[in-house]
């Protein structure tokens, strides 16, 4: 029996996937599913046009198959041919970099990955760690075992929510996603967040015939009361519900109301 089916975005050899699978272990049983190369920025993509191919491996002591396909495609193929029993929850991540913000969300492979999972009716979340610009600069490897070190609070907070979600009922809640500060610890203050509206602007920039992707660094202004930036500006750990209706209630009873008299 299952009950967590990790995944991520960020390739196999991710030292913060190594070290969530390994943390999770301790406490449930895991089956891991993961792409077998980066694959971030892709959303919730579903391949279509070529076949997957999977294959199992033990990498830094972890048992795990290795898909080539997108994170969507691991928790399709988790659920539906590599698990027997459904898991109680699905595990995103940690990703390397934040999460946070509507543009960044719907964009990111680690976020789809629980997105797919919440449509198949799984409790899913999706985490992701600050990187310090410090740790950027110096072009530190995330894809090797010695830096696994980096990534032990943030397993260990992951792991704490992961354990709160399981045993709680949350009402029209579909995943959440959680977004933890570099220096946070288990006992670092978390606050329930709503994704900040911020876009990201830019995205390709021309050279030559050719355009080339540039992720925008996160702009840390004009920051709205309760979103996820607020909080890990102050220093907390962001833990955003979500849910998977892009037609609130709400929305439903202004736009009827003005067709009714219109129409």
């Amino acid at each position: 029996m299952t009950d967590l089916l990790v995944t991520n975005d960020d390739g196999y050899k991710s030292a913060g996937f190594v070290t969530l699978v390994k943390e999770l272990s301790k406490i449930y049983s895991v089956t891991a599913v993961v792409p077998d190369r980066g694959r971030s920025w892709i959303g919730k993509a579903i391949t279509t046009k070529k076949e997957l191919k999977i294959k199992k491996i033990t990498y830094d002591g972890i048992e795990m198959f290795l898909l080539n396909g997108t994170p969507a495609d691991c928790v399709q193929i988790g659920l539906y041919d590599i698990v027997t029993i459904r898991p109680k929850m699905i595990i995103s991540g940690i990703n390397i970099g934040l999460n946070i913000g509507k543009a960044r969300t719907l964009s990111s492979g680690t976020i789809g990955a629980a997105i797919e999972g919440s449509i198949d009716g799984v409790r899913s979340l999706a985490s992701s760690l600050s990187i310090p610009v410090t740790l950027r600069d110096k072009k530190t490897d995330f894809y090797t075992p010695k830096n696994n070190m980096l990534f032990e609070n943030a397993v260990k907070i992951t792991a704490k929510v992961t354990t709160i979600i399981m045993n709680k009922a949350f009402r029209d809640v579909d995943l959440f996603s959680l977004n933890i500060p570099f220096e946070a610890t288990v006992t670092t203050h978390l606050e329930i967040t709503s994704l900040f509206s911020t876009r990201y602007g830019r995205l390709f920039h021309k050279k030559g015939n050719k355009f080339v992707h540039r992720t925008p660094p996160i702009q840390f202004k004009n920051i709205e009361e309760q979103s996820d930036l607020k909080a890990l500006n102050e220093g907390k750990i962001s833990l955003t519900p979500m849910n998977i209706s892009f037609s609130a209630p709400q929305l439903i009873k202004n736009v009827e109301q003005t067709f009714h008299e219109e129409w």
